[in-house]
């Protein structure tokens, strides 16, 4: 039988979610709305050191913006 020393891939990975899930869990302590939401995204995607998924992200956050500023127009004027 093999004794296995330290914490295999999974194990990290199991930990590193549970990381995030209580980060999320902090955040939303503070009773954020969307649009905060999608700045803390926006935030932390900047901080990000693969630069083209940076931009990828940045890119799809502000068409998620910029639609749903066109979707609330439309709305108030009956559209």
């Amino acid at each position: 039988m093999t004794k296995k020393y330290g914490k295999t891939r999974e194990d990290v990975k199991a930990e590193k979610s549970i990381q995030c899930r209580q980060i999320i869990s902090e955040i939303n302590k503070f009773g954020i709305d969307e649009s905060q939401r999608i700045q803390l995204i926006k935030l932390l995607a900047m901080e990000m050191e693969n630069h083209l998924n940076m931009k990828k992200i940045v890119n799809t956050l502000n068409e998620i913006v910029e639609n749903t500023i066109d979707n609330e127009k439309k709305g108030l004027i009956g559209i």
